[in-house]
């Protein structure tokens, strides 16, 4: 199971050791690596996964035994042409559907943020692709003025486990 941690200090590093002493027990925060392709890793514990993101002050980290990808944004209005050239055909017929508005592009990026994280690839190589339709859950969060996605091959948990009474 992925688990899913959140805080309000934009601190990713100290969200991290935090989540690792909730889960493992960790007592510092162990050397960090990165594949070539900047995804970061714990060279010393290769069964232990994990994945960052932040906006502004918001950060949320996931932590699986198999590869994982999140994604936090603020919500905040961008140039009326940005969901058009940031979605494919199919994600933007999605966004329509759900309305057109800022919150219903948020929950689509960061699904897609999330899936491109998880993959280790990166947005640029997989801007225009669709995401898988099978074999990967998803998981959608949101709150006051922000939409987070975390993706992997566990099924994600129910909610973020909010830090230091950051509860959104």
């Amino acid at each position: 199971m992925i688990a899913l941690y959140g805080s309000r200090d934009g601190n990713p590093q100290k969200l991290l050791l935090w989540a690792l002493q909730q889960t493992h027990g960790f007592a510092a925060l162990p050397p960090l690596a990165r594949t070539p392709l900047g995804k970061p890793y714990f060279p010393q514990y290769p069964g232990l996964h994990f994945n960052l993101s932040h906006s502004g002050p918001l950060t949320v980290c996931a932590l699986s035994t198999l590869p994982v990808g999140v994604d936090i944004e603020q919500i905040r209005p961008r140039g009326a042409s940005l969901p058009r050239y940031a979605l494919t055909e199919g994600e933007y017929t999605t966004f329509q559907r759900m309305g057109g508005d800022w919150p219903a592009f948020y929950a689509l990026w960061t699904r897609r943020e999330a899936w491109c994280k998880y993959t280790g690839q990166g947005l640029k190589p997989q801007w225009k692709q669709d995401i898988p339709a099978t074999g990967l859950s998803f998981g959608s969060y949101c709150g006051e003025g922000w939409q987070a996605s975390v993706c992997g091959l566990e099924p994600p948990p129910e909610a973020i486990l909010w830090k230091e009474g950051g509860a959104l």
